[in-house]
């Protein structure tokens, strides 16, 4: 459901709502949150709540303001009933209250304003894929819960009542996944979700992060959405499906593809930003695009719409970004006319480690444009970050760094 601000208040008061988190999320794609009291909610619709902005880019000294949008609302099923606990997306604003230009859901919103500017419409659709670990603090190595494969059944798939309490978590949260299964990995997992216009779908992403996090943890296991935890086993990805509607769509899809195929390894080191990204990535074909799964873009119809699909990028990813520059490159296609390549056309290769995405997008006068500003400030970050964790010994120690993601 779909909440105006007086219909979120009557909610919070209905329902026994004792704490709100103020959810957002910083340029790194990690989740970040504010509790506030449900009586300090009135003030903080009307005067947002204090955040430094070290919170959002790692640099500091800015004051920013918080305000919840009443539109995104999850309730977070997996705390107790009583005094019950929901979570809310915000916007972020300078003090002025003009909005911040570093935060993720205003680059998003920008992009999808402007692509609607040519009479289309946009619907994200994400299928995201995790594994689910053995909890054992004792261990140095890190071991799956089951040793299923594709499609397996219970009792082979062991993680089948986790995926199910993740299912029914999310429905308890008003989101939308249409079906589940076990992936090819031994303990891994996949989640599919309904298309839904590019902010929903987005915060959709996190809570389910959220979710599964949770539940894995009230089941005594643990998950992660690392592109490659182990090295023998399958890589897990996110795979995005933007379906065009609207004026002339199917001509302007193609243009929208090849707009995207442009600036895909500029894209790169923001939909795949981490060292491990890349362990997943070096097995990906000819970055081009075709109608079959093989390819890092596919293009296909459904109901009559085309679908442009990245299988590409990893849930480590900020989604929000992502989408906001996929979108921008998209537009370019549009607005320059740009004529799809033919399928299985060759195309060209993706980075061999993060380092060399990040200085490929450091050079970009286009990510400078669309990410106007503190872009140097993120990267050096994930520079730093990807640095550190190459230096980690053994699997287990990986997977605890990047527990955040």
């Amino acid at each position: 459901m779909i909440y105006t601000q007086s219909e979120f208040l009557d909610y919070i008061r209905d329902n026994d709502v004792k704490f709100v988190k103020l959810t957002f999320c910083d340029m790194l794609g990690r989740q970040r949150n504010i509790s506030v009291l449900s009586s300090q909610l009135d003030d903080a619709f009307h005067n947002g709540v204090s955040i430094d902005s070290s919170a959002m880019t790692g640099v500091g000294g800015v004051d920013l303001k918080l305000r919840p949008v009443s539109s995104l609302l999850s309730v977070l099923p997996w705390r107790p009933h009583a005094g019950r606990v929901v979570s809310v997306f915000c916007n972020i604003f300078n003090l002025d209250g003009t909005p911040y230009c570093c935060d993720p859901m205003v680059l998003l919103e920008k992009q999808v304003n402007l692509l609607s500017a040519h009479g289309l419409k946009a619907k994200v659709g994400t299928e995201c894929e995790f594994y689910v670990f053995k909890d054992e603090p004792d261990s140095d190595t890190i071991r799956p819960f089951d040793l299923a494969d594709y499609c397996a059944c219970a009792p082979y798939d062991k993680c089948e009542n986790i995926r199910r309490d993740v299912i029914v978590s999310l429905e308890d949260m008003g989101l939308k996944p249409i079906s589940s299964h076990h992936e090819r990995g031994n303990g891994q997992n996949e989640v599919d979700f309904e298309s839904a216009d590019p902010l929903s779908a987005a915060r959709n992403f996190i809570m389910f992060k959220a979710a599964v996090k949770n539940v894995c943890e009230v089941n005594g296991t643990r998950a992660s959405f690392m592109p490659k935890p182990m090295a023998d086993q399958f890589g897990s990805g996110l795979h995005l499906s933007v379906t065009l509607s609207g004026d002339d769509a199917e001509r302007k899809a193609e243009a929208f593809a090849e707009g995207v195929m442009t600036r895909y390894k500029e894209i790169t080191c923001f939909a795949n930003p981490t060292h491990n990204s890349y362990e997943r990535l070096s097995l990906v074909r000819g970055v081009t695009y075709s109608e079959n799964r093989s390819r890092a873009l596919r293009i296909f119809k459904n109901n009559g719409n085309t679908v442009v699909q990245l299988r590409t990028p990893d849930s480590t990813c900020n989604i929000f970004e992502v989408l906001a520059l996929v979108f921008a490159a998209g537009r370019e296609g549009i607005e320059k006319g740009l004529k799809l390549r033919k399928p299985d056309e060759k195309g060209f290769s993706l980075f061999s480690s993060i380092d060399e995405a990040i200085e490929f997008a450091e050079k970009s006068d286009w990510l400078h444009e669309n990410i106007p500003v503190h872009l140097d400030e993120v990267l050096g970050t994930m520079k730093r970050r990807c640095a550190v964790a190459r230096g980690l010994k053994t699997e287990k120690d990986v997977f605890e760094f990047y527990m955040d993601i």
